[in-house]
């Protein structure tokens, strides 16, 4: 019988709200201003978030997996939520550095979804993870 490792992998929204954070807080541009950056929406909205949700995706073998992203975009203009929405996309595609993701593959977006309070762009991509083995 072939005994497979124990392999395990990164909190992928956790990787992606710290690498989009750290990006959007190194930027100049006026609509990067006070970004709030997380995987859940506050009690209290903020002006400008960027939420990440993971939407399921599934292992590769025994070290990859593919998980798949779902992040909004809500600012309180639709040009701030544009310009936002394609900055996101553009950093997040540009934010792997192989330990644990070594490619990220936006799928789709931004585009416009009708919100009540604010506009809202939605963004799809596909991450590859790396595990890592856990042999205690």
């Amino acid at each position: 019988m072939t005994i497979l490792p124990v392999v395990l992998f990164d909190d992928i929204e956790l990787w992606a709200t710290g690498a989009l954070r750290a990006a959007l807080a190194a930027r100049s541009e006026p609509y990067t201003d006070d970004v709030y950056v997380s995987n859940k929406v506050p009690t209290v909205r903020r002006n400008r978030m960027v939420i990440v949700r993971r939407d399921g995706g599934g292992r590769l073998d025994v070290v990859r997996e593919a998980p798949r992203l779902g992040i909004n975009v809500w600012a309180k203009t639709e040009q701030d939520a544009n310009d936002l929405g394609r900055l996101v996309a553009a950093l997040l595609w540009a934010a792997p550095d192989g330990d644990p993701v070594s490619r990220v593959t936006v799928t789709g977006g931004p585009y416009p979804v009708a919100d009540d309070t604010d506009f809202l762009r939605y963004i799809t991509a596909e991450v590859i993870s790396h595990g890592r083995d856990d042999a205690a």
